[in-house]
This record gives C-alpha cells, sequence and structure tokens, in this order.
C-alpha cells in the first residue's frame, strides 16, 4: 500500500463515524485497498460529496493520487473523487490541464472519471459537447457529471440530442450500465428550464427503458 493510499484509508476510517449515510468501509478486500457504502445521498449526482469536509491539503494529496491512478480502490471511492474533482480541481489545475490534452478518450478506462473536472473549465461545455462524440458507453459518469453541473443550453441540447442518437443506433444498454439513470436526472434538471415539447422525445426514451425494466 502506497502513502496516498494510507493517507485516504485514513481519512475514510476517521470520517466513516461522523457521516450519515457512510454504510460501510471495507479495508480487507482481495484486490483493493478499500471499498465503501453509501447510502443515495451520496449519488453521482446528488450534491454531498464524501470528501466536502477535507482540508485543501487533504483535497490535493487525494486529487494527486487519484489522477496519478495511484489508488487501487472500489468503484464508490474513485465516483466519490470524481466529484472532488469537480468541485476542488483547481487544486491540481498543473496536472489535470495537461491530461486532458493527451489522454484518449475513446479508449476504455477509469480515468474517464477524470472528465468531471470539465466543471471547472472556462471552455468546459465546449470540451463537453465534443467528448460526447468520442466517450464510450459505461464509461461516461465523469463527463456526465460535467453535464450536470455546467450551465450551457447549447450543451443541454447537445445531451438531448445524444440520447436520441444512441437509442436509434441501437445496441444502447442503459439499464445495464446505469445511464438510466444519467438520464433520469437530466431530464429533472430540465424540465424546469426547457419547455415539455422540447424534452418529449427524450422523456419517451427514458420511459421506453424504464418500462423493460
Amino acid at each position: 500500500m502506497n502513502s496516498s493510499e494510507h493517507a485516504l484509508i485514513s481519512c475514510l476510517q476517521e470520517i466513516k463515524p461522523q457521516k450519515i449515510g457512510f454504510i460501510e468501509l471495507h479495508t480487507d478486500l482481495e484486490g483493493f485497498c478499500a471499498d465503501i457504502l453509501l447510502d443515495a445521498r451520496y449519488d453521482l449526482f446528488a450534491s454531498e460529496c464524501l470528501f466536502d469536509e477535507c482540508t485543501d491539503a487533504q483535497a490535493k494529496t487525494f486529487l494527486t493520487g487519484f489522477v496519478n491512478r495511484e489508488f487501487n480502490v472500489g468503484y464508490g471511492v474513485l465516483e466519490q473523487l470524481s466529484k472532488l474533482l469537480s468541485i476542488r480541481g483547481r487544486l491540481i489545475s498543473e496536472s489535470i490541464d495537461p491530461l486532458l490534452m493527451t489522454l484518449d478518450w475513446n479508449d476504455f478506462g477509469s480515468h474517464q472519471l477524470f472528465l468531471s473536472y470539465l466543471t471547472l473549465r472556462d471552455d468546459g461545455a465546449v470540451w463537453a459537447a465534443r467528448l460526447l462524440d468520442e466517450v464510450p458507453e459505461d464509461f461516461r459518469d465523469g463527463l456526465f457529471l460535467a453535464c450536470y453541473k455546467l450551465h450551457s443550453e447549447e450543451l443541454d441540447r447537445k445531451l438531448m440530442v445524444k440520447f436520441l442518437q444512441w437509442d436509434q443506433e441501437g445496441g444502447w444498454a442503459p439499464t445495464a450500465t446505469g445511464e438510466i439513470y444519467a438520464l433520469e436526472q437530466f431530464i429533472g434538471k430540465w424540465i424546469n428550464q426547457y419547455d415539455y415539447h422540447d424534452l418529449e422525445q427524450v422523456i419517451r426514451v427514458y420511459f421506453k427503458y424504464r418500462a423493460a425494466q
């Protein structure tokens, strides 16, 4: 176990008794140094992040370890780190900005969670709109989080088109990958921003897959 993992586990052990909804912490799993079980208040699109109360020094340590792929942890921990990156990613902007330019976003891997950082970039909506055409299914969580937090009508409408396109192309399996949850969250966000006429098709797509579950 490396020093970054030790620091992360120490933090998780410290905050677990203090965090309502932090159900389980496992540090003895084969293949992982840590994994967690959280309730819905920490879901990807929920406002609360497990690391909200950590100091900037801790956040920088955790985010540096995250983008350097130093953490051999379960997906639940990685998801919370992605949320932290969307909030305090500027602490490591000197590291994450160059990564955006060099990583292959068509490739399958956990590095797609780094895309939550686009929330903090002035050109984040432009990046997100382009990457919606590139990032493969089941690896869009970081990108979806950025899209959800960014305030851009152009990006919203691009995402509406993409949901329709993924449905029409066939082979899209949102109930298996969890992307049906993302669509649900976007509809919940958009329903108070856009006319129902603009949303009718994506709402129909949502219920098409929800009804098939």
